[in-house]
């Protein structure tokens, strides 16, 4: 239960310090088009995040809380967004998903959802292979839509367990922003490739990861909780 409140308490001050702005309204009209895409595939690389779960089989609940860095800088500012996952592992072979989190920006408010489904294989179950889909809503902008299908390979090392992962991301941006220059909707396949370290500590479980795809690159830092 402490642990439960606690991180409770320190979801909700992180949500309210985030660096970002998803408007278009600061952004002169020959850089625009440019710009909404920009924001479209660092966001699609941002939900293409996905919950790992530790090597022990004893949990069926896991609770993922981390911090993504875009490293690219968006109109001046370096990204930073939270990432919050829960995941059910009905079989010793099956994962599903779920993003359900909200921020609260200067500007916005938006609510991230989304689901997924994972199938882990392999003789040692070393491979993963995932299916997700999410949506950001409530902008003022633009709604997004992202589908990942990702292939991850695990390595277990002595004292952490790392991971080399595959994906094939699409996304649709429906703008709401009334501009000449910008297109009602934009379509676009992105690409990545990651590596993810994944260290037990206590109860807890450290992920420190980093994707890199043709459009920018993200580094996460998180705890996964399995219960």
């Amino acid at each position: 239960m402490k642990f439960i409140l606690g991180l409770g308490c320190f979801l909700l001050s992180l949500s309210y310090s985030q660096s970002v702005d998803f408007r278009y309204s600061n952004i002169d009209k020959e850089s625009l088009h440019a710009y909404a895409i920009k924001v479209a595939s660092s966001s699609t690389l941002w939900l293409s995040e996905q919950i790992n779960t530790p090597r022990t089989n004893r949990y069926r609940l896991f609770i993922k809380y981390g911090q993504s860095l875009i490293l690219k800088e968006i109109n001046n500012k370096k990204w930073i967004l939270p990432n919050l996952e829960l995941g059910v592992k009905p079989t010793d072979n099956l994962l599903l998903s779920g993003k359900f989190f909200g921020l609260h920006l200067d500007k916005d408010a938006p609510q991230v959802i989304g689901g997924g489904i994972h199938y882990i294989t392999g003789e040692n179950n070393n491979w993963t292979i995932s299916f997700q889909k999410s949506a950001i809503n409530g902008l003022n902008d633009f709604r997004l839509v992202s589908t990942s299908f990702n292939i991850k390979k695990l390595v277990h090392q002595s004292f952490f367990d790392m991971y080399v992962d595959f994906g094939a991301n699409y996304y649709i941006s429906n703008s709401y922003y009334n501009s000449v220059d910008l297109p009602k909707k934009i379509e676009r396949d992105l690409n990545h490739i990651g590596l993810q370290f994944l260290i037990p500590f206590n109860s807890l479980n450290i992920l420190i990861s980093s994707k890199v795809s043709s459009e920018n690159h993200l580094i996460q830092a998180a705890l996964i909780k399995g219960f």
